[in-house]
């Protein structure tokens, strides 16, 4: 009967101990059986440390990359109709939103326009568009004898007449100018491609 108690009290004790080490992490004292309820320990995180990451190198190309339009887009065309008609440089005045530097190149752009032979009427300039961030779209024309689209852009601070023409834009004056899709069109020339522009 002593036996079976030692035995007993030997398996107990073992096992609180077992079930001792599992609850606490402190030390217990040789000999000393825990009475204290088996506990979970509660889950530890361990700090991740993220790898430091090297920032891709800066990609040079021997071409510009694109801007996009940095200014306010004025439209003076309303519907199908061209835009503000320049007969004299007082018209100039029309051209509301307009930065003084441009109407005063449109208004030195009327002065230098000649008259075609057999026609009777003074020559006129359109503005349609116009991004205050450098780039306009109009037209040059004298009344009852015809015209031409006209693009203008600001290059080295000054405005100039960059296109004139009946036809699509080449696209290489396009992104000569950094011109904006949304002054210059949708499409333009490429060889004798009309191809979609999207700048």
């Amino acid at each position: 009967m002593i036996r079976t108690k030692a035995l007993a009290a030997t398996l107990t004790t073992a096992a609180m101990l077992l079930l001792g080490a599992c609850g606490s992490d402190e030390p217990q004292a040789a000999g000393t059986t825990s009475t204290a309820a088996p506990t979970t320990a509660a889950p530890t995180t361990v700090p991740t440390t993220t790898a430091p990451t090297t920032p891709e190198p800066t990609k040079s190309s021997a071409t510009p990359t694109a801007t996009t339009p940095s200014g306010k887009l004025i439209s003076y065309a309303d519907g199908d109709d061209t835009g503000v008609t320049i007969a004299t440089a007082a018209d100039t005045a029309r051209l509301t939103g307009a930065p003084a530097d441009f109407k005063t190149f449109i208004a030195a752009e009327l002065a230098t326009s000649s008259t075609d032979e057999g026609c009777t009427e003074a020559p006129q300039i359109s503005v349609d568009l116009l991004d205050t961030g450098g780039w306009a779209r109009g037209g040059h024309f004298i009344p009852q004898c015809g015209g031409y689209a006209t693009l203008w852009a600001k290059s080295g601070g000054t405005w100039k007449d960059v296109w004139g023409g009946q036809s699509l834009v080449e696209c290489s004056t396009l992104e000569q100018y950094a011109f904006p899709a949304r002054v210059a069109g949708d499409q333009c020339l490429k060889g004798d491609d009309a191809v979609a522009y999207t700048r």
